[in-house]
């Protein structure tokens, strides 16, 4: 083989090679960008774990539809009575408290700030814009986790 085919060869599999790393980017995103969803995936993660400990702590489990006890003032009340240890109530990027608010005493508002808005077809009650989203939560009729 001769030099000129050589460096044809070199420049061919260097297109293919920048091609095969830019479709890569384009189908999946760049590190960044997946990095920023996985931090909205544990947002999200920990409004559902707050939600559905909320839930169990409150309502009858004799009696659906039915309050068995008022609902937490505040996300630190909450913890401290919560059944799982694991729950988050720090943004995992930023380390800011979540927002809670007892709109009613069967409702609450969990709020957080969201890096990529969420546009999925299914579970569409979690779906959320970029930047600050509040849910609100019937713990009496919640939202699926």
């Amino acid at each position: 083989m001769t030099p000129r085919i050589h460096a044809a060869f070199a420049v061919v599999a260097s297109i293919v090679v920048a091609f095969a790393v830019a479709w890569g980017f384009v189908l999946v995103g760049s590190p960044a960008t997946r990095r920023l969803e996985r931090f909205d995936e544990q947002r999200l993660a920990d409004l559902r774990t707050i939600a559905r400990e909320i839930q169990g702590m409150v309502e009858d489990p004799n009696e659906k539809g039915t309050l068995k006890g008022a609902l937490p003032k505040t996300l630190a009340e909450a913890a401290a009575k919560a059944r799982n240890e694991r729950v988050h109530l720090r943004d995992p990027e930023t380390g800011e408290p979540y927002a809670y608010t007892v709109t009613n005493e069967t409702t609450i508002e969990l709020c957080a700030t969201f890096a990529r808005p969420r546009d999925s077809d299914w579970d569409v009650f979690w779906n959320h814009s970029a930047g600050r989203h509040c849910f609100t939560i019937n713990v009496l009729d919640p939202p699926p986790y």
